[in-house]
């Protein structure tokens, strides 16, 4: 039997049932692929596809030069909440797709 907990490290297709409540986090498709980064009562966490910081002012708030921006891309997780989920399609054993758990990965010490 398949779990949704199974999904864990793996790349999912989720369906949103209203992605407009992700628009702030820049989320804007109603389906995508996602990483699963963990599952809680709550809903799934999940990868962001990138968020880019950029300061586009300086510290006396006048414009700095486009040339001169520096962006920095950031990691971050989002939370979908249970109740925005339409549906999850899992991809067993598809390469790029379906990773190891951690779990059944054989590390440690051996006797």
């Amino acid at each position: 039997m398949f779990k949704i907990e199974d999904t864990i490290g793996d790349v999912i297709l989720i369906s949103f049932r209203n992605h407009e409540d992700l628009k702030d986090f820049g989320i804007t498709a109603p389906a995508a692929h996602y990483l699963v980064k963990g599952i809680d009562q709550v809903g799934l966490w999940l990868e962001h596809p990138g968020i880019i910081l950029s300061k586009t002012e300086d510290k006396d708030g006048k414009p700095i030069p486009e040339d001169d921006i520096v962006r920095e891309k950031v990691e971050a997780n989002f939370l979908v909440r249970w109740d925005n989920i339409k549906s999850v399609m899992h991809y067993p054993d598809r390469e790029g797709y379906d990773f190891p758990s951690e779990f059944s990965i054989d590390v440690g010490f051996k006797k």
